[in-house]
């Protein structure tokens, strides 16, 4: 399950590895609530016909990543992906900056009206199971970037 937020919306991305039923189940708790349980808010019951796509997992999401950001691509990056020419875009609130690091190479972000954008290669990461995160600086110190999303390629 994949969470973003714009313009108040909470959304679920959900992806389903083959046919058959699947529970969702969504805990939540009011942003005031100080206690330390969430109680179980809403239960689905998801009947696949179909599993029209293969599934393939999410990138990881950081703590971050919750305040309002919205990945509108890549939604999953993996073995079958071309990353070749791998465009980025996503709203990030409040961010000074942006940026692609995979392998300690920094590819940073183009501020496009709201969101950030950029077409990075990754193609020699391929199988090497290094880690591609999605970053943002916030502040003035211009060196400090909080990690949003990890993909694994």
């Amino acid at each position: 399950v994949f969470t973003q937020t714009k313009d108040g919306v909470l959304a679920f991305v959900v992806m389903f590895p083959e046919a058959g039923y699947y529970k969702f189940q969504i805990f939540a708790l009011e942003a005031s609530d100080e206690s330390k349980s969430l109680p179980n808010a809403y239960n689905y019951l998801i009947h696949v016909k179909d599993a029209l796509r293969p599934a393939f997992p999410f990138p990881k999401q950081y703590a971050q990543w919750k305040d309002g950001c919205y990945l509108y691509s890549p939604l999953v990056m993996n073995a079958k992906t071309s990353l070749a020419k791998v465009d980025f875009k996503v709203y990030v609130p409040n961010a000074k900056a942006v940026a692609v690091i995979a392998a300690g190479e920094w590819n940073h972000l183009t501020k496009k009206g709201d969101n950030w954008e950029g077409t990075i290669g990754l193609s020699k990461h391929r199988g090497k199971d290094v880690k591609v995160t999605l970053n943002a600086n916030y502040g003035s110190d211009e060196t400090k970037y909080a990690t949003l999303l990890e993909y694994i390629v």
